[in-house]
């Protein structure tokens, strides 16, 4: 068992790093439950009702996949994200007890900080646009997005190390920090809306959200007078003829044309790149394939890519998943609030709604270092507050 928890430590270290290390780890998690079941005939206790809605998201997506124009492509998609999806119940599985936790919440910590460090010197020192530890600016601001409400989690559990406490709230700042200077302006978004439904949703924490608010746009700012990009990208966001904007309209377009074409179980996973580019892009784009630039992949949209490649069945499907966790981590923050300051239940709700909110200008839902890692956390802090909760008994 030792080994599991060594293991589960160096996936979230690794996660963003390398690719192949995460998936070693994945690998011999899955051994490890395979080799357990074999010698002790232990089967895992799974949450049924988790396990349900996977099986019913599941079902739709491999008749998705065996109805695409390249069922091999498609099918190979859905295993890729089945593999993903594990790291959630080998959390539930294997982390039972608060010193477990504290590693992973430490490990993770650390591997935050690293990420934040090398965001800092890639801006502050290079003079690029940050992608810390990750392979671009997008996907370390989607990260960011993650680290945050986790290290404030850290801060304000009484029950760590003071010097963690202390470490975590420089963290979160530095992720900020970070968040600002990656220039990704879904993400920016992202946040603002959940800072927005924190405050409304959690009263107790009002003023002090709108005072991180004050800082935020005072540190904006100070940092455009070193980075002036910041401001123009700030300003294109609320420019409607900016050709981000315009092109991004265009794809979902597209992408609806496609919808109506393929209604029932669209084109397929994975075929996007395919059909969009040979066939549904406008003829007001831009942004087209050429000999160096194969196109684009996907909508940047998570719904209008189920919708487009999964037709009524992928956006069912997309909508029973998320629609499942976004009720059923609000319910467990309703539940945890009265006892603990930033509960984990409402630490896994801002999780969620920083990546799908970001969704809503970014495919970010396709990507495997964010989506290993976001599917960790949610089991992690699914079953955080019980054991944050008996530790507080003992």
């Amino acid at each position: 068992m030792v080994l599991i928890y060594i293991l589960l430590a160096i996936f979230i270290f690794t996660v963003h790093i390398s690719t192949a290390v995460s998936s070693t780890v994945i690998a011999l998690l899955t051994a490890a439950v395979i080799f357990r079941y074999f010698k002790y005939k232990e089967i895992p206790k799974i949450d049924k009702k988790i396990t349900c809605v996977f099986a019913v998201y599941f079902v739709f997506q491999i008749i998705i996949a065996i109805l695409s124009l390249d069922p091999k492509i498609s099918i190979g998609e859905v295993a890729g994200e089945f593999y993903r999806i594990l790291l959630l119940f080998f959390a539930m599985i294997f982390i039972k007890d608060f010193k477990q936790l504290k590693i992973i919440l430490i490990t993770f910590l650390i591997a935050s900080l690293l990420n934040d460090l090398a965001g800092l010197y890639q801006s502050l020192v290079l003079l690029e646009r940050p992608q810390g530890l990750t392979h671009w600016p997008t996907m370390f601001a989607s990260v960011l997005l993650m680290q945050i409400p986790v290290q404030i989690f850290i801060a304000s559990l009484s029950s760590l190390p003071k010097w963690s406490r202390i470490l975590a709230g420089i963290s979160a700042a530095l992720s900020i920090v970070c968040l600002i200077l990656s220039q990704t302006r879904g993400a920016w978004l992202a946040f603002l809306a959940v800072l927005v439904i924190f405050i409304l949703i959690n009263k107790n924490y009002r003023n002090a959200a709108l005072k991180l608010f004050s800082v935020i746009l005072i540190g904006f700012m100070l940092i455009s007078v070193r980075v002036p990009s910041l401001t123009d990208r700030f300003v294109s966001m609320s420019d409607a003829n900016s050709a981000t904007i315009k092109e991004r309209l265009l794809m979902w377009e597209s992408a609806t044309n496609i919808f109506k074409d393929y209604p029932l179980h669209g084109i397929g996973q994975e075929m996007f790149n395919k059909m969009y580019n040979t066939k549904y892009i406008l003829p007001d784009a831009k942004e087209r394939p050429s000999a160096t630039n194969k196109g684009h992949d996907h909508p940047h949209n998570n719904f209008m890519k189920f919708l487009c490649e999964g037709g009524i069945l992928g956006a069912l499907s997309f909508l029973i998943l998320h629609g499942y966790f976004a009720q059923r981590l609000y319910a467990l923050y309703r539940q945890e609030r009265t006892m603990m300051t930033f509960s984990a239940g409402l630490t896994a709700f801002l999780i969620f709604l920083g990546i799908h909110l970001e969704g809503l200008t970014e495919t970010n839902i396709v990507l495997a270092p964010i989506m290993r890692e976001y599917w960790f956390l949610i089991g992690v802090f699914l079953i955080a507050g019980n054991i944050i909760t008996n530790q507080k008994t003992k």
